[in-house]
C-alpha cells in the first residue's frame, strides 16, 4: 500500500520551485559560462554533452527501474547539489581555461547534465509520496516560484546570475532534506524530532516493466512530447547565424516560461480535471502549424513573436507533463523514477536530435541556396502531423472501446445482461434467471454469474468514501457511460458530472474510466473484497 507523506506543502513547493530555477538559470547560462543566449542555445558543445550523459542516466535508472532493482526514494539529492556547484566553481576558477573551448564547454554540460537529472527525479519522486490533490497544489506552486526567480534573476547583473543558481540549488536541497525527514518520521510537523517513527514506505514492492507494456500505456504521450521538443531543437540551430536568427535570438526566455505557467497554473487549478498530455498536444497542434505554415511568407514579420509562441507551447506541455508523471505514479502504482527517466531521457535525446537536424537544414540552405524557412516549415511539419496521426488512432480506438462498453455493457461490472433465449418448445418463459438455468441443466446457484448489483456498489462506495451523488456517477462509470450521457440521464451538467468524476478518481487513485472498471470488478464483483 502507498504511503503518502505527511502535510510538507510549503516546504516541498518551495524546494521545487527553486530546483526548477537552478537548472533553467544554470542551463541558460551554460553553468555560468556564457552571459548571451540565443533562445535555448547557449554553447552547442555544452548543450550535446548534457544531453548525453542525462541520456545515459536515464538509460540506467530507467533500466534498473523497470526491473524493480531501484528502491523507493532510494536516489538522494545531495550529490546533485554538489555536481551543480561544482559546475560553477569550475566555470567561475577558470580550471578549465587550458583546455579547448569545445572540452571545457563539455566539461560543463556534463555537470549540468548530472545535476539536472537527479534533481528532476528525485523531486518527482517525492510528490509521488504526497497527497494526489496536495501534490499538484505544491507542483503549482513550485512553477510560480520558478516563474518568479527566473524573470528576477534575467533583471541582474551578469556576475550576480550564478549567485542566484547556486542559492537556489542550495535551498532546494536544504527543503528536499527536510521534506525527506519529515516523511521518514524523523521530524514531527513542527520540525522537532520525534521518536514515533512509522514505517517507511520505501518499503513498497513494483513489478518489473517490459518495454510493450510500457509503450503501449504511455507511448502516445511521451512521443507528442518528444516531437515538440524535437521541433524546438530544429527550430532554434537552423536560424543560427542566418537572417532570421532573431526569431529565437530576440526572445527572452522568461516571457515564455511566464506565458507556459499561466496556462499550466490554469489547466491544473481552474480546468475540472488535467488534461492528458495526448489532449495537450492536439491544443497546440494548429498553433505551431499555422505559425511553421507562415514562416516562409512572413518570417520576417512574425520574428520573435513566432519563437515566443512555439517555445511556450513545448514549455506548457513540458510542465503538464510532470503532472502527468506524478499522476501516472500515483493511479497505475508505477515507479516515477521509471517515468522521469524516460522523460528526462526521451526529451534530451530528441532535443539533440533536433538540434542536429536544425544544424544540417542550416548547411544546406547555405550551400544550395534553398530557402532556409521553407525547408523549416517542411521539416518541421511532417514529424508533428506524424505524432498527431499516432495519437488520432489511439483515441479513436479509446472511443472504440467505449462504445463497445456503451451499447453492450461492461462484462461482470452490469447487471443489464441480456436475457436468455426462449425455449424451443412451446412453453411458458421462465420467471427468473434460475429457472432458465434449471431448463438449460446448468447449475441452480446463480451468484457467480449475477453478483448483487447494488450490495456491491454500496461496499465500493463505502470503501472508499464516496458521497450519494460521487456514488451514482459512479454506478454510471462502471458500465461505461460517457460524461454526456449521465448528464442527459441525471439532468445535471457536463461540468459537474466532471467535477464527481474527478473526485472518483481521486478517491480511488485511478487515472480513467478504464481502470475504474477494473478495479470495481476486482474489489466488487470479483470475490476480492473482503
Amino acid at each position: 500500500m502507498r504511503v503518502f507523506a505527511p502535510n510538507v506543502g510549503a516546504v516541498s513547493a518551495c524546494g521545487f520551485g527553486l530546483s526548477k530555477a537552478a537548472t533553467s538559470i544554470g542551463y541558460l547560462s551554460a553553468m555560468g559560462s556564457v552571459a548571451h543566449n540565443i533562445g535555448f542555445v547557449t554553447e552547442l558543445w555544452f548543450m550535446l554533452a548534457s544531453e548525453a550523459v542525462s541520456l545515459v542516466l536515464a538509460a540506467v535508472v530507467g533500466v534498473l527501474a523497470a526491473r524493480g532493482r531501484i528502491r523507493p526514494r532510494s536516489i538522494p539529492q545531495w550529490q546533485a547539489l554538489l555536481v551543480f556547484l561544482a559546475g560553477f566553481c569550475l566555470s567561475f576558477t577558470g580550471v578549465l581555461a587550458s583546455l579547448p573551448a569545445a572540452a571545457s564547454a563539455a566539461v560543463l554540460g556534463v555537470t549540468y547534465g548530472v545535476s539536472s537529472f537527479l534533481l528532476c527525479v528525485t523531486w518527482l519522486e517525492e510528490f509521488a509520496y504526497q497527497e494526489p490533490r496536495e501534490s499538484h497544489k505544491n507542483m503549482v506552486a513550485g512553477l510560480c516560484i520558478q516563474m518568479v526567480v527566473v524573470a528576477l534573476t534575467s533583471l541582474l547583473p551578469t556576475f550576480l546570475v550564478p549567485v542566484s543558481a547556486m542559492a537556489s540549488a542550495v535551498v532546494s536541497c536544504l527543503c528536499y532534506m527536510h521534506v525527506d525527514l519529515l516523511a521518514s518520521g524523523a521530524l514531527d510537523a513542527e520540525g522537532k524530532g520525534s521518536s514515533n517513527r512509522p514505517a517507511p514506505s520505501v518499503s513498497e514492492t513494483f513489478e518489473p516493466v517490459t518495454a510493450r507494456a510500457f509503450v503501449a500505456k504511455y507511448g502516445a504521450s511521451f512521443a507528442c512530447l518528444f516531437v515538440l521538443v524535437g521541433v524546438v531543437g530544429i527550430l532554434h540551430t537552423s536560424v543560427l547565424g542566418s537572417s532570421f536568427e532573431h526569431i529565437v535570438g530576440g526572445v527572452s526566455m522568461w516571457i515564455p516560461l511566464a506565458a507556459a505557467t499561466l496556462v499550466t497554473v490554469a489547466a491544473a487549478l481552474v480546468a475540472l480535471r488535467l488534461p492528458d498530455p495526448t489532449s495537450v498536444y492536439k491544443a497546440v497542434l494548429p498553433v505551431m502549424l499555422v505559425l511553421l505554415s507562415l514562416l516562409p511568407f512572413m518570417g520576417e514579420l512574425l520574428g520573435p513573436f513566432a519563437g515566443t509562441v512555439m517555445i511556450a507551447c513545448y514549455d506548457v506541455c513540458g510542465m503538464l507533463f510532470l503532472f502527468f508523471i506524478v499522476d501516472a505514479a500515483h493511479c497505475h502504482r508505477q515507479q516515477s523514477y521509471l517515468l522521469s527517466s524516460v522523460y528526462m531521457g526521451g526529451s534530451n535525446g530528441f532535443l539533440a536530435l533536433g538540434l542536429g537536424i536544425g544544424l544540417l537544414l542550416n548547411y544546406l540552405s547555405g550551400d544550395y541556396d534553398i530557402s532556409l524557412m521553407t525547408l523549416l516549415a517542411f521539416v518541421a511539419i511532417y514529424p508533428l502531423c506524424i505524432a498527431f496521426v499516432v495519437v488520432m488512432r489511439r483515441s479513436l480506438q479509446g472511443m472504440r472501446r467505449t462504445v463497445q462498453a456503451q451499447s453492450g455493457g461492461v462484462q461482470g461490472a452490469v447487471p443489464e445482461i441480456s436475457a436468455p433465449s426462449a425455449p424451443a418448445a412451446p412453453q411458458a418463459a421462465p420467471a427468473s434467471r434460475e429457472d432458465a438455468s434449471r431448463l438449460e441443466g446448468a447449475p441452480a446457484s446463480p451468484a457467480p454469474l449475477e453478483p448483487d448489483w447494488e450490495a456491491a456498489l454500496q461496499a465500493f462506495a463505502a470503501r472508499y468514501r464516496l458521497t450519494k451523488r460521487e456514488t451514482e456517477i459512479c454506478s454510471y462509470l462502471v458500465r461505461g457511460r460517457s460524461a454526456k450521457r449521465i448528464a442527459e440521464e441525471l439532468v445535471i451538467s457536463e461540468n459537474t458530472v466532471w467535477t464527481h468524476t474527478k473526485n472518483v478518481y481521486a478517491k480511488t487513485k485511478v487515472s480513467g474510466k478504464d481502470d475504474l472498471i477494473n478495479l470495481f470488478e476486482c474489489e466488487a464483483l470479483g470475490g476480492g473484497a473482503s
